[in-house]
């Protein structure tokens, strides 16, 4: 394993932020697999789980059975991490833009529709070497868009991206491209998850699609690269919520990821049998935020991991003051994959995240 430091430029005098990428295997050999955790700072299983899962890679490499390229960064928002109010994290917003860490990505397409390509065998790497030129070349104008440049230079030219967070209280799901679907649906059953949320582009320029979008974009736009495959699975794995934390479910989760490395042919041996499990493919399109309709005291009725249908109670709101207590209803039902966990609400705070099967106008609202 070969570490690098990756330092970000002085914020503000006195003080100068990095943050460390852990190298295993061969560049060049193999496939290239990224992985990280902690874009938003506080969201602490992913960091855990990828401490376990270093340990599983550096004891196959003293073993001599890594065959890929595989790319670790544990801890990918040191500035986020240093934003720390009465002992309290906030790590999804920069607290100098007020813009969410997972927003705003580079859009290579816009960097590389003037780059000359040539039609051969080799295309895919000469999109993948006009990646890494382009974003070398970018300038940084603050410490967070340097973090996302050069995260993404980590990033770009992989073949698969696992972008690893959390949510408030979740069950275990995933955010995917549904041109992978496929492919996705393995990774659900190698980590356990049952739900996968499928969009190309849920808007916002977030770290997987900045990852993959590039492809399908540039094969429609760029004139030269019409029959341009896609060359980037990215993804979103959503671990539960932000205090499933443990030793137990954290390396559990690292064998789980271990498995499907060697599944891929990143790790010698014999190749696992994927896992059996049931995995329901949801539309991003049919999602649903449902937000609080008045303040007071949250009080759920139904919890994440069940389904419910349009126009049913999920929760009510308690007002203590006027003893008023209202529903707050789903609006087209679904899967309720994620829900608040403070037991306390504003108007229109958000409550729950459901999927439904089928899309609807205004569906799959990009959350915050």
């Amino acid at each position: 394993m070969k570490s690098k430091h990756h330092k970000l430029p002085e914020h503000a005098l006195g003080g100068q932020r990095q943050f460390t990428s852990f190298h295993f295997g061969e560049s060049g050999k193999g496939e290239k697999i990224y992985l990280q955790a902690g874009l938003h700072a506080d969201e602490l299983p992913g960091m855990l789980v990828l401490h376990y899962l270093k340990r599983l890679l550096s004891q196959a490499e003293r073993r001599g059975e890594l065959q890929s390229e595989i790319i670790i960064v544990p801890v990918a928002n040191p500035p986020g991490l240093a934003q720390v109010l009465l002992n309290g994290g906030v790590g999804r917003f920069d607290l100098v833009s007020g813009r969410n860490f997972n927003r705003d990505f580079p859009d290579l397409t816009q960097l590389l529709l003037n780059h000359a390509f040539s039609i051969d065998e080799s295309l895919h790497q000469q999109v993948r070497a006009a990646m890494r030129e382009a974003l070398l070349s970018a300038h940084d104008t603050s410490e967070v868009t340097a973090l996302r440049r050069q995260l993404l230079l980590l990033a770009c030219d992989a073949d698969v991206v696992l972008d690893l967070h959390c949510d408030d209280r979740a069950i275990l799901h995933m955010y995917a491209d549904p041109a992978w679907s496929e492919q996705a649906e393995v990774l659900a059953c190698f980590m356990d998850i049952g739900a996968v949320l499928l969009s190309q582009d849920s808007g916002g320029g977030s770290f997987d699609e900045a990852c993959g979008l590039p492809w399908h974009r540039l094969a429609t736009q760029h004139f030269a690269l019409k029959n341009l495959t896609p060359g980037c699975m990215a993804v979103t794995l959503e671990l539960r919520g932000q205090r499933d934390i443990s030793h137990e479910l954290a390396s559990v989760d690292a064998e789980r990821l271990y498995r499907y490395l060697q599944y891929r042919g990143a790790i010698a041996g014999e190749s696992p049998e994927i896992p059996q499990r049931d995995v329901t493919m949801l539309p991003f399109a049919a999602g649903e935020i449902v937000t609080a309709p008045a303040s007071g005291i949250l009080l759920l009725l139904r919890q994440p991991g069940e389904w419910v249908e349009a126009d049913e109670a999920v929760a009510e709101i308690v007002d203590p003051i006027t003893d008023t207590v209202k529903a707050v209803r789903a609006k087209a039902g679904g899967l309720i994959y994620a829900c608040r966990q403070a037991p306390f609400v504003t108007l229109g705070a958000e409550v729950m995240k459901i999927a439904g099967q089928t899309p609807y106008p205004g569906g799959g609202g990009l959350a915050s």
